[in-house]
């Protein structure tokens, strides 16, 4: 069966993959090079101390995005799946850090874009099967 993209939602499924994809490799180099990580965000940030961070958060976040290039690859092949595995995985995304962390660190930039490829993607929910 060949069925006909629209143009919206092949544009929301690259940007949705570029970025998970360069999330899922950014958190990787991150639980990898923990150490020189925190140096970097002590010295760059507003952050003095990285005392709740660990390994295992950016792991998981890693983790997420990885979830998250699948659910795009499951949507543009027309996947119901990958919708509903796409909004879960962004719903944890958006609250995981504020949870681990506290809500001082929630991002109202992250929110906008979150809701905005959720709204995005709900709109193709019909062509998905």
């Amino acid at each position: 069966m060949n069925r006909k993209r629209p143009s919206l939602l092949s544009a929301l499924c690259f940007l949705s993959f570029i970025g998970s994809g360069l999330a899922f490799v950014g958190y990787f180099l991150a639980s990898l090079f923990f150490e020189e990580t925190c140096d970097i965000i002590t010295t760059y940030s507003s952050w003095y101390s990285t005392e709740q961070l660990s390994p295992l958060y950016f792991t998981f976040l890693m983790a997420l995005y990885g979830l998250s290039v699948v659910s795009v690859i499951r949507i543009w092949k027309f996947h119901r799946d990958g919708y509903f595995l796409y909004m879960a995985v962004h719903t944890i995304i958006l609250f995981f850090p504020a949870i681990w962390i506290g809500w001082s660190v929630f991002s109202a930039t992250n929110s906008i874009f979150t809701v905005v490829f959720m709204g995005g993607f709900s709109l193709f929910y019909r062509h998905l099967k």
